[in-house]
């Protein structure tokens, strides 16, 4: 597989930055998906496929797992076997494009491809990129520490591949800030500085002083054709990750979706209206799962909905819904305005709230972990959560596991209604979790950096190459084995030794799951939710105030939205949040964004 279920669990939209530790957190949880991948449980080929941190104005609770972003793939059923060896394909929904030799291109941008079957194997790097020197590197890490490289083949085999000794600094996600800011302050930086800029905001500033080399010379027309794989980039991946116009590093592509609602479709078409419309038959089927008995037990012991973190887990499908802007609406003037200043968020609160004294949220709302609202899903205790989007399919997936408790569960993707019966909103992520950029020393020595950009080319290497196949799985028969529908399974010396040697880069999000017809859906759900996206305005530029306020604010955001959402306070305790945020830095962080925006 690739990109199977998102390897980063975006625990809300871009709009709302969350604190370190909350995101922390989320990394650890999004970690484990990843590293069961869509297709089986096991370990695997190359995935790409993650759900996004946005840059600039906001983050979410995702940013994580980025390392086991290659893992795919599986223990795979007979039927899926025969599926992946015909390559037969499932029925595309209406408008879809079709498979052509088991590929289904993604025909929009930021769409991922699906594949029925296995590409046959290709090469995507023409030689060797290094020239028999050093690489250091200072790269984020969410896995275990690897063994030393003299005790570790797959390091070995790595700097045979690249040709050069590679030297990474992998630094825990705990710590990374610090270390990174530390590091930077020395002024003796590695030749490759992977930089996720939620984690360690204030590094847009180092780039605006001139602490990091443009390369958009390197990354940009015909020059960027020195390196194939990150050629195949598309425009908006460059566009998002560029500076006040400039290229100041490669950025390791994610999903440009974010969280989505992971639902049992199956209970809904028992109620007769398997895609809501609008905000009211949202409602009454959210009030038919609470109240009349969708499992068909004789019991009344489900919910409509199940969520984490106060609410705010499920706040970006109902902000959608209402089509309240991603984090800021820039207005004719060229001012901003917030998110949370607009009618169409206070719209939200009280429809939510609606939804709260009605009985829809399962009652352990709030204090529900990752792991419980997987379980309540899974089996049949609340009808749809919040959840990394492509979550729901491959093996076990929230429908693969749902199926095994109740054989005919649906557990699919649901796009968001508009509340009136119009087109809802969806909020595009910047495409990319990080980026590997050069300090400015190297930057005066044009060879080096081709040098350094093929070494991150290699790690781009995209779903179906060998490089990819080595990059997710190591070595055949020493870190993973083949099975007979051609899928690769890393056995425990891959996952002890691999870690996140391969995490300075990575390729475009692709779908491939054993279980016939989940690619597709996943594919299409993405498709339709791309279709109404909107981007931050803010994207790429730099607020010193959002950087140093994130987490003070967003505790704010999650107190007040639980207290007005769960009938502690009035609606009309928006106004007072909205002032305590203006107050806390948000007119500042405005202020910071718009001088930028002009600039």
């Amino acid at each position: 597989m690739s990109g199977a279920r998102d390897a980063r669990d975006n625990g809300g939209r871009p709009p709302h930055r969350h604190s370190r530790r909350a995101l922390l957190r989320a990394a650890a949880g999004a970690a484990g998906v990843a590293a069961l991948a869509a297709c089986g449980g096991a370990a695997t080929t190359p995935v790409a496929g993650t759900a996004l941190p946005a840059g600039g104005g906001g983050s979410n609770a995702t940013a994580a797992a980025t390392t086991a972003a290659r893992a795919t793939t599986t223990t795979a059923s007979a039927t899926a076997a025969a599926s992946t060896a015909t390559g037969a394909a499932p029925a595309t929904a209406a408008g879809s494009p079709v498979a052509v030799d088991g590929k289904i291109p993604g025909g929009a941008p930021g769409v991922p491809d699906a594949y029925v079957k296995l590409p046959p194997a290709f090469k995507s790097v023409a030689a060797v990129p290094g020239k028999g020197g050093k690489v250091t590197t200072f790269q984020i890490a969410y896995s275990p520490p690897v063994p030393p490289r003299g005790e570790n083949r797959y390091w070995q085999e790595l700097e045979k591949r690249l040709g050069v000794t590679f030297e990474p600094t992998l630094q825990p996600a705990d710590g990374y800030p610090e270390k990174l800011a530390v590091l930077t302050a020395s002024g003796d930086m590695p030749d490759l500085v992977f930089i996720v800029p939620e984690q360690a905001p204030g590094q847009y500033s180092l780039v605006k002083q001139g602490a990091y080399a443009d390369l958009t010379p390197y990354l940009t027309g015909d020059a960027l054709k020195d390196f194939p794989n990150l050629a195949s980039y598309p425009e908006y991946l460059w566009k998002n990750v560029a500076v006040n116009g400039k290229i100041y590093g490669v950025p390791r592509p994610q999903l440009r979706t974010g969280a989505g609602m992971s639902w049992r479709k199956d209970w809904a078409e028992k109620f007769g209206n398997p895609q809501p419309k609008n905000a009211d038959e949202f409602y009454q089927l959210m009030v038919a799962f609470t109240k009349q008995d969708p499992d068909g037990n004789g019991k009344e012991d489900t919910y409509g909905l199940g969520s984490i973190t106060q609410f705010v887990y499920n706040l970006p499908f109902f902000q959608n819904m209402f089509r309240v802007p991603n984090v800021w609406r820039k207005n004719p003037d060229g001012t901003l305005t917030h998110a949370i200043e607009t009618e169409e968020f206070r719209a939200t609160l009280a429809y939510m709230r609606k939804l709260f004294e009605a009985g829809i949220f399962h009652p352990d709302t709030g204090t529900m972990n990752r792991t419980q609202r997987k379980d309540f899903i899974n089996g049949g205790r609340v009808g749809g959560v919040m959840d990394a989007i492509s979550n729901f399919a491959g093996a076990g997936g929230f429908r693969d596991e749902a199926r095994k408790i109740t054989p005919t569960a649906n557990v699919t993707g649901l796009v968001p209604p508009g509340h009136d019966g119009g087109k809802a909103t969806t909020d595009n992520t910047n495409g990319f979790f990080g980026f590997a950029a050069m300090p400015a020393k190297i930057g005066r020595d044009r060879e080096r950096v081709k040098e350094l950009l093929r070494v991150v080319d290699y790690f781009a290497a995209p779903f179906g190459s060998e490089e990819s196949a080595f990059l997710g799985n190591g070595i055949e028969g020493v870190h993973h084995e083949i099975k007979p529908d051609g899928t690769r399974v890393r056995n425990d010396l891959g996952r002890g030794e691999i870690g996140d040697l391969n995490s300075l880069g990575g390729n475009l999000p692709a779908y491939y799951y054993t279980i016939p017809g989940d690619a597709q859906e996943v594919q299409s759900v993405v498709r339709e939710i791309l279709a109404l996206g909107q981007d931050n305005p803010v994207l790429g530029l730099y607020s010193p105030t959002d950087a140093s306020r994130a987490g003070e604010l967003n505790q704010l955001r999650i107190d007040r939205v639980a207290a007005i959402v769960s009938g502690r306070a009035p609606l009309g305790a928006l106004d007072q949040y909205v002032r305590d945020w203006k107050a806390r830095g948000g007119d500042q962080i405005r202020k910071e964004y718009e001088d930028a925006l002009k600039a």
